[in-house]
């Protein structure tokens, strides 16, 4: 059987957050490379990780030499990059979904979303471990950039508003900028000690952030988003077991009701978690294995 080896440059693996859950969860541990000798690609299937602007001579440089090339296109959140690049790929996976561009005819049968996944170092988590919703601290937390003046829909701004309706039912830790707030042995800690974890759209209405809940075994919130209720994408084996609001005005009436319940009826929340964190590992397995099947028939 051909190796698997994933392509990439100093600027993508250091700027990504999520290169465990790339290496690991998707691709089976398949090892990373900072270069490529292309007169010994021999039955290699290279996966190509790019977070800036995709390189097209690397691309013809590895189809010329006889290889299949899987393009995996982190980092176009706002669906503005130049993707003309992928007509000349064998198939693509990508971040951050669109219809438009999932649907594009051009691309038709050579394209997957995948998710985003946790930062490294938040997880790999094991379920069996993760702390039961009964014996979390907080109701709810948000560690992280609120003044994002360029967020979805203003969805951070919207979020601030509310917050401040939360009370003590809201643990907030803002930060300076994107991935530029709280090491990860802190943003982790308090996570996993909240039940809740609200996840307000940054640049674009998929964040790291929910990933980042889910492996910690906290419930995100969220705001309807398509990549929520596609079956293209996170709704691929059923509706998302989490909340969804209709606006984060709702937040903190949400919460008040949720004190109550974890105070009056603790295993309606604990069952709520355990559902959530079942869920996202079969979402894994999901994923893992429908990527796995569309490399294999790539396979020289």
């Amino acid at each position: 059987m051909s190796k698997l080896q994933i392509l990439s440059n100093p600027d993508s693996l250091n700027g990504a957050l999520e290169t465990w859950f790339i290496q690991n969860n998707l691709f089976n541990g398949a090892p990373y490379a900072l270069g490529i000798d292309l007169a010994n690609t021999k039955n290699t299937l290279v996966i190509y990780l790019e977070l800036g602007e995709i390189n097209l001579d690397l691309i013809r440089a590895i189809k010329s030499s006889g290889n299949n090339i899987i393009l995996y296109h982190m980092g176009d959140e706002l669906a503005n990059k130049n993707i003309e690049a992928y007509l000349e790929c064998d198939f693509i996976i990508r971040n951050y979904y669109f219809s438009r561009i999932q649907n594009d005819p051009r691309f038709a049968g050579k394209i997957s979303w995948a998710p985003n996944g946790y930062r490294t170092g938040v997880g790999p988590r094991a379920a069996l471990h993760l702390k039961n919703a009964t014996d979390r601290g907080c109701i709810a937390s948000f560690l992280g950039w609120l003044d994002n003046s360029n967020s979805y829909q203003n969805e951070r701004n919207s979020f601030v508003e509310s917050a401040k309706g939360c009370g003590e039912n809201l643990f907030v830790l803002a930060s300076n900028g994107f991935s530029a707030g709280y090491n990860v042995g802190l943003y982790s800690a308090v996570m996993e000690d909240s039940i809740f974890a609200p996840c307000p759209a940054g640049n674009s209405p998929e964040t790291i952030r929910l990933y980042d809940a889910l492996e910690l075994g906290c419930i995100p919130i969220s705001l309807p988003h398509a990549f929520l209720t596609s079956d293209n994408a996170l709704a691929a084996i059923g509706p998302v077991p989490f909340p969804i609001l209709a606006g984060w005005n709702e937040l903190p009436a949400f919460l008040d009701r949720m004190k109550s319940v974890a105070i009056s009826n603790p295993d309606e929340i604990a069952t709520l978690q355990a559902k959530t964190i079942h869920w996202w590992g079969a979402y894994k397995e999901f994923i893992r294995n429908k990527i796995s099947t569309r490399l294999n028939l790539l396979r020289p």
